[in-house]
């Protein structure tokens, strides 16, 4: 099964989603999905819709994602537009002090998944969204998925031992 890899924003990204994929191989088939605003410099109007639409034309056979901050977000529209599509998601860095107004609602799709299919790491004091409150956020969606916290106080998410042995259970 083809695992899909969604980074965050800004491209130093890239980096992290070149570096996961490659600590993947060789038991974890992976590309990414690069971000047309890393080319032009910055992002259209409505490209999370454009790229949610992309991979829902491009993908058949059910796939895996691994999501980094904006990622997330993506995955999510991703699983509410076509919720058989996907198998396994895991979530790093949701970045829940940045959301605009309304972002926290697409998270709700998390309600009604197999919580066994969804796993989430958030270092414990990422400045993007800490352990605690991203914690309390999923839970308050569905308690039954697990939210692990890594204590790091940054952003990054490198964590590829943990994703193969979830996406391979």
């Amino acid at each position: 099964m083809d695992t899909i890899i969604l980074p965050g924003y800004s491209l130093k990204n890239k980096d992290w989603a070149e570096e996961t994929k490659k600590e993947l191989v060789p038991k974890i088939v992976s590309r990414i999905v690069y971000w047309p605003h890393w080319e032009i410099g910055q992002s259209e109007e409505g490209w999370i819709e454009k790229e949610v639409e992309k991979i829902l034309a491009n993908e058949e056979s059910q796939i895996n994602i691994i999501a980094k901050s904006i990622g997330t977000l993506v995955t999510m529209k991703i699983l509410k537009s076509k919720p058989q599509l996907i198998n396994k998601i895991i979530l790093c860095g949701i970045f829940i002090y940045d959301f605009k107004p309304g972002d926290e609602k697409f998270f709700q799709v998390l309600e009604s998944i197999n919580a066994d299919n969804v796993l989430c790491f958030q270092n414990e004091n990422d400045n993007h969204g800490s352990f605690a409150d991203v914690e309390k956020f999923i839970h308050a969606i569905n308690p039954k998925i697990k939210v692990i916290s890594r204590p790091r106080s940054d952003h990054e998410y490198p964590y590829p031992e943990d994703f193969i042995k979830f996406l391979c259970d």
